[in-house]
């Protein structure tokens, strides 16, 4: 008796010669070179053993395919996480990094924001949250200041916003990185993109390319979570411009603008995670010496969140009932966890 793979290899035979009469053999032969056969020590963890049932694949000219494949679709054989999103493969693996295991165990920052407010290259102030006892909540919020606009940053505000048992940042470590001299230009590189990764951080990911810079030098740059659909691949040529940072062993621009050759320039929004739902309550409340308004929101999910919406002076109140969609960083303030909607970043 005829073992499954058996029939499989000898159905494919058939349909094989059917296909040769009835298709010309430069056709196979275009179909063929685009494609890659991969020896099963050497496919790694993103190819797999070609689905039997996959009638797309049994003239691809390989027995393997990348995890990202779609059935119906036409698929390069190569992977990439954007044809990933589409796939209908159900078995893939885990084809996003956690921060701590792709910059290092100090890496605990997230929602960076950089302002170039006269547009002379150098960012005159830079804020961001902080986790800074290793809960994966941000408790710490920081903004550095070029008082003198001079491309490095003179001052800095440390804001606790929760009291920590154990603090792994402390204030006295942005202090001396200010003393130490930490840079706020503006840098512009030209090069072709190697390699993209996904890199979860707390609650939101960042799309990351490995460039090869025209001078010769390789760094990675971080897209953000609003890029994910940036439709730069491997061999794509771009210009990015941003700060470049060190994050945990790892020097990374962080991109502000993109430039693609032939689509133009794109800015980086860099916002926190999406929420949607209904106000069930709404009051005022005290933050920092200045009246806020807070909403009780429940999802569409149907989970409940307490949302700091701002300034009263610089936003309409919420009313209960209203259906809202806001972005906003979570973070942890006291005891309890507060969503700081984007707006009143400053």
């Amino acid at each position: 008796m005829k073992t499954l793979n058996q029939k499989r290899a000898h159905l494919r035979t058939l349909i094989a010669c059917a296909a040769i009469t009835l298709g010309s053999a430069a056709t196979m032969h275009r179909a063929s070179a685009q494609t890659g056969d991969y020896d099963r020590e050497d496919q790694g963890s993103k190819v797999e053993d070609d689905a039997w049932y996959d009638v797309s694949e049994w003239f691809d000219g390989n027995d393997y395919n990348p995890i990202d494949e779609a059935i119906g679709r036409w698929d390069d054989e190569v992977w990439s996480y954007h044809d990933a999103r589409t796939s209908s493969d159900s078995d893939n693996d885990n084809l996003i990094i956690d921060a701590e295991t792709f910059y290092g165990d100090d890496y605990n920052e997230s929602y960076e924001t950089y302002e170039d407010r006269d547009q002379d290259g150098n960012y005159e102030r830079a804020s961001r949250y902080v986790d800074s006892d290793g809960d994966y909540l941000n408790d710490a919020y920081v903004t550095h200041e070029d008082a003198d606009n001079d491309g490095m940053y003179d001052t800095y505000d440390y804001s606790q916003l929760s009291q920590t048992t154990q603090s792994a940042v402390h204030p006295s470590n942005v202090a001396q990185s200010v003393k130490e001299g930490l840079s706020g230009k503006r840098h512009t590189v030209s090069g072709t993109v190697e390699d993209h990764k996904m890199i979860k951080r707390l609650d939101n990911l960042a799309l990351m390319l490995h460039v090869q810079s025209d001078d010769g030098e390789k760094l990675w740059v971080d897209l953000g979570s609003q890029s994910l659909d940036t439709q730069l691949f491997k061999g794509d040529r771009a210009e990015f411009h941003g700060p470049i940072i060190k994050r945990g062993n790892k020097q990374v621009l962080l991109a502000t603008e993109v430039t693609i050759p032939g689509a133009g320039s794109m800015k980086i929004a860099r916002t926190g995670h999406e929420y949607n739902g209904v106000v069930e309550s709404t009051k005022t409340a005290k933050v920092r010496g200045k009246e806020h308004h807070v909403v009780k929101l429940k999802t569409d999910e149907g989970k409940k969140l307490t949302v700091d919406m701002g300034d009263v002076a610089n936003n309409e109140a919420p009313k209960k009932g209203d259906e809202v969609s806001i972005t906003g960083v979570a973070v942890k303030v006291g005891d309890r966890v507060v969503v700081v909607a984007d707006q009143n970043r400053s």
